[in-house]
């Protein structure tokens, strides 16, 4: 990964100009994880789409597993059509891939309000972050 960046609170954040690498490690979920800090400021948004990607699919992913979706609400719904519109900005999805991250995003939206669990497709959430 990159070391440009600026420090936040001690923590070594993305400048919001250079280049995004993924880490070069084998376990997803170990990549994810290294963008998060990487991207993803201590509060608000981030400086770029792709720690933007990588913050909702986080933030949702948290939802899920560690809350168990207690705090589903409105605010969720609105961050999962942002990451939709986040995937439509960058050229590394097909059409294709974008209605299949469409039909995801649709049973992440009803799983999150039936309270039903499903680590795959935040798993698959994070996946196309990265992508």
């Amino acid at each position: 990964m990159a070391e440009m960046g600026g420090k936040m609170e001690g923590k070594l954040v993305h400048d919001g100009i250079s280049p995004i690498y993924v880490p070069d490690v084998e376990d997803e979920d170990e990549a994810f994880q290294m963008l998060w800090e990487y991207l993803v400021p201590p509060q608000g948004k981030a400086r770029t789409a792709q720690g933007e990607l990588t913050r909702i699919a986080g933030r949702v992913q948290y939802e899920f597993l560690g809350n168990g979706c207690v705090n589903w609400d409105e605010d969720f719904q609105k961050m999962l059509d942002a990451f939709l519109k986040y995937l439509r900005l960058g050229n590394g999805f097909s059409e294709e891939d974008l209605k299949i991250a469409e039909v995801y995003v649709g049973l992440l939206r009803e799983n999150g309000e039936r309270g039903f669990i499903d680590d795959q497709l935040t798993g698959i959430l994070c996946s196309c972050a990265m992508a």
